[in-house]
């Protein structure tokens, strides 16, 4: 079985949840994939009348991601990069910041195939601590354990070519130094 075939198994028994645009869009062009375990969060979160506005705004962020809209893609010095993959490389764990408002909420996860993000949870960047710090480690090492855990023997994506990730309307910064 493809690993396509094994995210819609996984679909299929609620092991995964294809997150759906909060605002109808006419095609999607990527596809994120959260665990219950976030979809629940995410919902909690929506229902929290002081995390409202900021889920929000993670959840407009996830929608300009599906919808194809330009996504910026960097590394740990890039401030301003929507997808980062987080060191080790190797790892393949990524980063997706929604930034604005503060406080920031970084989403981790890998990339399945192109354009299949499977966010596997998130945190307040508060929370993270810098750039390698305990924290960082250990929600790599959280990510890693979820997706084995999901898609055992599959393993994450892995390029150097962003393209391989995020096929269309994609600015690679680590390129623009």
């Amino acid at each position: 079985m493809s690993i396509v075939g094994h995210i819609r198994a996984c679909l299929d028994h609620g092991r995964l949840v294809q997150y759906l645009p909060v605002i109808p869009v006419e095609a999607h062009l990527r596809i994120v994939l959260l665990t219950p375990e976030m979809q629940e969060e995410l919902d909690d979160k929506l229902l929290d009348r002081e995390a409202e506005h900021r889920t929000g705004a993670f959840l407009a962020d996830l929608d300009h991601f599906i919808a194809g809209g330009e996504i910026t893609i960097g590394d740990r010095r890039d401030k301003h990069a929507f997808l980062k993959r987080l060191e080790p490389e190797g790892e393949q764990v990524w980063e997706l910041r929604s930034v604005d408002p503060k406080p920031s909420v970084r989403a981790f996860g890998t990339f399945a195939d192109t354009d299949i993000l499977v966010l596997t949870h998130m945190r307040l960047r508060t929370e993270l601590g810098g750039f390698n710090s305990r924290a960082f480690r250990d929600e790599i090492r959280r990510t890693r354990q979820i997706w084995h855990g999901i898609f055992a023997p599959y393993r994450p994506l892995n390029s150097e070519r962003m393209t391989d990730y995020v096929k269309d309307n994609v600015v690679d910064l680590r390129n623009t130094r």
